[in-house]
């Protein structure tokens, strides 16, 4: 059977392996070592006892390859791209590190992916349904994690979903705006995503020309409806969502955040990028982060 080692891969506490669209990921031998040995932001108690650590890459699991792989259906810039480029990239985004498989060549390299954690994506994460298994009378592990990436990406071959989302290009974009980095490029690589899914909802009735010239403003105001965040826009709302346009406006032209008041309105919009995305991928969206109370917040400051 062919094997491939896995980089920087965690899996649920207690779960030894995983099945997404034949691909079995496995746990190496000496697993614990060496997620420890990742990057870990916070002092954790589950399975095992995590210290904050700087962590780097490290081998933690391997993949055996199914006899027959499918071929990807993300639009990869490579040629011989197959479906596990596709479950490495939703491993990436709902475990929250880059996952890559550890394969040599023929002549040294660096390794580019990014060692640490990533800073958002969270409520992304916690809108896959949690469901216990049982291990033995005291230990459960959690399969809501296989069972909703296999969901996710079944979804994502279907030809209506590709076809409808362009192939799901803003998966690749989505993988990068998660990444740490300071919130000005976090906050434009979302409303980014943002603007690209309201392209893909209209382009059948705008031409390229209509969907440039139209304003942000509008643009945000349709993806609110189309992903029931709000039954409907009304002209004190577009006045609020104008001061989100405003901050992406005056942050490509100005380069950094006028007030504190616009960093508070740029995290609210990727959260928003979060919820819709959770959507689309067939999810119901976390509301970890108190999202949808925060968005009402948002607008109800239009009354006073």
């Amino acid at each position: 059977m062919n094997k491939k080692n896995v980089c920087n891969l965690e899996f649920p506490d207690y779960c030894k392996k995983f099945n997404i669209e034949g691909y079995v990921f496995k746990r190496v031998d000496n697993y614990e070592e060496r997620v420890k040995s990742l990057q870990h932001l916070v002092t954790a108690y589950s399975e095992y006892s995590i210290s904050i650590n700087t962590g780097t890459h490290n081998i933690t699991a391997f993949v055996e390859i199914p006899a027959k792989e499918k071929k990807a259906v993300l639009p990869w810039a490579k040629n011989n791209a197959a479906a596990l480029d596709d479950i490495l990239l939703l491993l990436s985004i709902f475990t929250g590190r880059d996952v890559f498989l550890d394969e040599p060549l023929d002549k040294p390299y660096a390794i580019i992916a990014d060692p640490r954690q990533y800073q958002w994506g969270g409520s992304l994460r916690c809108s896959v349904p949690y469901k216990a298994k049982k291990i033995n009378r005291d230990l459960r592990y959690n399969m809501g994690f296989e069972e909703g990436l296999n969901k996710i990406y079944s979804l994502i071959r279907t030809e209506q979903w590709l076809k409808k989302y362009q192939n799901g290009y803003f998966l690749l974009l989505l993988k990068h705006a998660e990444k740490r980095q300071i919130l000005e490029t976090a906050f434009v690589l979302h409303w980014t995503i943002l603007e690209h899914l309201f392209t893909l909802h209209n382009r059948k009735w705008l031409s390229d020309e209509q969907i440039r010239k139209l304003f942000s403003v509008e643009k945000i105001s349709f993806l609110l409806v189309e992903y029931a965040l709000k039954s409907e826009i009304s002209k004190p709302d577009k006045k609020r969502i104008s001061e989100l346009a405003e901050v992406r406006n005056r942050l490509v032209h100005f380069g950094k955040f006028p007030d504190p008041k616009a960093k508070k309105n740029a995290e609210l919009v990727i959260r928003l990028t979060e919820f819709i995305v959770a959507k689309i991928l067939g999810l119901l969206p976390s509301n970890v982060f108190n999202t949808i109370q925060k968005l009402d917040q948002f607008f109800n400051k239009s009354s006073k």
